[in-house]
């Protein structure tokens, strides 16, 4: 039976039992004129996976926006960029909500039918997931809801339409359950600190609504969540961890070095294998259970050792952040390159600037102006297996690394200059070559250093640190500054923080618990991560501190110009025949603007000059005095008809030939001879130039 749900002050629509009934839970959302289904669908794990294997995807339908997609396979294809940050973002909010043995496989697809320009489906989409899991039978422990803030003209708005968002300095997706926040991400323009704990609360506040919303439709639904049982006895396997696993045994493990540690930690459970392997025999369990179950009691062994002995398995104090070592200009054939080290993560990251011809272009439901996608800014990361000694195929970018990419370049929206002041399209590589956590934000430090390095006029200097969280059984907690990969994996939160010396730029944050944080966490993470923020841009600063005045030789370099719009054809040419002439011609790269700005991009090897010079031709802008190589292209009894540029030619009037070789100068000048010749006189409105022949 269908049933239909409103939440007028979000104007939100639900439907159910009408579409997609064979998943375990389906839901029809609409928002305006978007419209998103969410279906939800559980299947038992044959094998124990040794980790929740749930799948998220988000997929929009061209068709959606009325569109066909482009190219010659006119069907979608790999997901977007924008498509895989949704679904991932989706995938931080949902995994808290589920219970800890659970291990069925359960995949939530969310698929765009329908956009206006209006409503973006990209929040409502994770808010159908959590219906979808709410009315199912999936044991999920929503249901969440999410909103997202944006700041306009200094004011902030819940919910914004997609024109304000677009227009907003500051935009942070927050979602959550009725307990607290789980998950956050956003950018902005140097929000403050207590600026942004209390915009999250006031997201919070409206979250709740749209949870207890869901709450009714799922009374409603009236699907009561399936009873679930343990694939082995994990109980009995997490009793013999714990009588394992003492207080002595986490002391071997409490070492400043992370390849060390790993080393003691792998003999510690191949013991722990080894004296049960009997019982694992007989039971019939895999070691991937006791693994897990192994993994489960040493996270909360660690957090009891790290409590009583007041410092972190590394031996740091708490706001401690790890050394540091800054490398510029290393690599000489790059734009701009840089080395930061923290620790044992590494970056490396070069710099490289191209023309309007290098953008990336990206189709898009919401139209050009997505307030995310800007082709002239690229920021890849690379996480290769060497970085964490391990040896497996190279894939393209995951979730994971487009994730990481696209949270760094975020970073730098609001720091990195203009088109209008800096024509090139940057483009950012960063590749991690030893990693030990925290390596989105190192990318983000070696990426303002290689920036620097390379002469891009950044406005300010941005760096960015991970935050951790550790709560005790009594309740008390310990914020952790510059997580490592060991401390992400037991820790309760994963709060990443990138800025200015003056507020932050980018954030992500991740909560490993329903519940949520108290306001006082926040405030205390952001705090102590202002004050990591600042220590390391102190270490950047000792290195450099400014963008380098000049660009490097091998960049190159760009003279821009205007034309009147009338005559961009003239300089294209039919099917663009002229411009690609001109381009083969001087070795240059052109790009020409509907309003007329011309940029001319060339490298050291380029004719920049013949270029410049060619396009101002063809543009009608010349002057009295403007000198010329032309080419005599036809001869009559008054004179001479020069082209000075294909397409463009001027007469020499007789009277205008040097003296000594007016009487015969039919024979003196032949038929594509070059001949250096001055302006006298140029009419724009017939297009006639009067030119003379220069004798020197």
């Amino acid at each position: 039976m269908t049933k239909t749900f409103s939440l007028k002050d979000f104007n939100y629509e639900v439907e159910l039992g009408t579409f997609a009934q064979q998943a375990d839970g389906s839901v029809w959302f609409k928002y305006g004129g978007t419209v998103v289904l969410a279906t939800a669908v559980s299947a038992p794990s044959k094998d124990f996976p040794g980790f929740f294997p749930l799948t998220v995807e988000y997929r929009e339908q061209f068709a959606a926006a009325g569109k066909i997609p482009g190219g010659y396979y006119k069907r979608e294809g790999r997901p977007s960029e924008r498509e895989v940050l949704t679904a991932r973002l989706i995938d931080r909010a949902l995994r808290p909500l589920f219970p800890a043995d659970y291990f069925d496989q359960v995949q939530v697809i969310m698929t765009v039918y329908s956009v206006d320009k209006e409503h973006a489906p990209y929040t409502i989409a994770l808010i159908a997931a959590s219906m979808a899991l709410s009315i199912s039978k999936i044991p999920f422990l929503g249901p969440i809801g999410a909103v997202e803030v944006a700041r306009l003209d200094g004011t902030w708005k819940i919910n914004p339409t997609y024109p304000e968002s677009v227009k907003a300095d500051a935009n942070i997706t927050i979602a959550g359950t009725a307990d607290g926040i789980v998950m956050v991400e956003g950018l902005g323009n140097e929000v403050d600190e207590k600026e942004f704990v209390d915009v999250l609360f006031q997201g919070h506040d409206a979250i709740k609504q749209v949870v207890s919303w869901q709450q009714t439709i799922q009374s409603e639904a009236g699907v009561p969540k399936e009873k679930f049982e343990a694939l082995y006895d994990f109980d009995a396997w997490r009793n013999r961890a714990q009588l394992y696993i003492t207080a002595e045994r986490v002391k071997t493990i409490n070492l400043s070095d992370k390849i060390e540690r790993d080393i003691r930690l792998k003999a510690l459970r191949e013991v722990f294998l080894e004296e049960n392997k009997e019982l694992l025999e007989e039971e019939d369990t895999p070691k991937s259970v006791a693994n897990y179950l192994f993994d489960s009691v040493l996270n909360t062994k660690v957090t009891e050792f790290i409590f009583a002995e007041n410092k972190r398995i590394d031996n740091r104090a708490f706001d401690e952040v790890r050394p540091i070592s800054i490398q510029v200009g290393l690599l000489p054939f790059t734009h701009g390159s840089a080395m930061f080290k923290r620790g044992r993560t590494q970056a490396l990251v070069t710099v490289t600037l191209g023309s309007g011809d290098d953008e990336q272009r990206a189709e898009t439901l919401m139209g050009d102006g997505e307030n995310d996608f800007d082709g002239s800014f690229m920021l890849h990361y690379n996480f290769p297996p060497f970085s964490v000694g391990e040896a497996r195929f190279l894939r393209g970018p995951g979730r994971r690394e487009i994730g990481h990419g696209s949270l760094a370049a975020s970073a730098f929206k609001y720091v990195r200059p203009g088109k209008e002041e800096f024509p090139y399209t940057i483009r950012i590589v960063a590749d991690i070559l030893e990693s030990n956590g925290s390596s989105s934000m190192a990318t983000v430090c070696g990426s303002t250093m290689a920036l620097m390095q390379g002469g891009v006029p950044i406005t300010k200097m941005v760096s960015g640190i991970a935050m951790g969280l550790l709560k005790n059984a009594d309740g008390t907690i310990k914020v952790l500054s510059d997580i490592t990969g060991f401390e992400d994996a037991f820790g309760l939160m994963d709060f990443k923080v990138a800025g200015t010396q003056d507020g932050i730029t980018a954030i992500q944050m991740d909560i490993k618990s329903k519940a949520g944080l108290a306001r006082e966490v926040f405030e205390k993470a952001l705090e102590q991560a202002h004050g990591g923020r600042l220590s390391i841009l102190e270490k950047m600063r000792e290195v450099m501190s400014e963008p380098n005045p000049n660009l490097s030789d091998l960049v190159p370099k760009v003279t821009t110009l205007k034309i009147n719009t009338d005559k961009i054809g003239a300089v294209i040419g039919s099917g663009g025949k002229t411009i690609r002439e001109i381009i083969a011609e001087t070795n240059t790269n052109i790009d020409i603007e509907p309003d007329g700005i011309v940029k001319i991009f060339g490298g050291p090897d380029a004719k920049t000059d013949v270029a410049v010079k060619w396009v101002k031709t063809l543009a009608g802008q010349m002057a009295s005095g403007d000198i010329f190589d032309g080419k005599v292209k036809r001869t009559a009894d008054f004179g001479i008809f020069v082209e000075l540029v294909p397409g463009v030619q001027g007469l020499v009037h007789i009277s205008n030939i040097p003296r000594d070789k007016q009487r015969d100068f039919a024979r003196t000048y032949k038929l594509d001879d070059v001949v250096k010749v001055e302006v006298l006189d140029y009419d724009d409105v017939t297009g006639r130039i009067s030119l003379r022949i220069m004798t020197n």
